[in-house]
C-alpha cells in the first residue's frame, strides 16, 4: 500500500468524506486530491503537518511508510 493509499484510508475511516476532512484540516480540497492522486512527497511541510495534526498521527508514520 502506498503512502497516498494509507492516507486516504485513514481519512475515510475517521471522516467518511475527503471534502469534510479537507475543511477540518483547513486545506483546499483540490490540494488534498492532488496529494492523494499523485505524490505526497511533493507536499509542503505545512500541508503535511495540518493533515497529520488533524488525523492525530505522527508525520513519521507517513514518511517511513514503505510500499510493499
Amino acid at each position: 500500500m502506498s503512502r497516498e493509499q494509507l492516507l486516504r484510508n485513514l481519512i475515510l475511516d475517521r471522516y467518511q468524506s475527503l471534502r469534510r476532512f479537507a475543511m477540518e484540516a483547513d486545506i483546499p480540497y483540490s490540494t488534498l486530491m492532488t496529494l492523494l492522486s499523485r505524490d505526497l512527497g511533493g507536499a509542503s511541510f505545512d500541508v503535511v503537518m495540518k493533515i497529520c495534526r488533524t488525523l492525530g498521527i505522527d508525520p513519521m508514520e507517513l514518511y517511513c511508510h514503505i510500499e510493499k
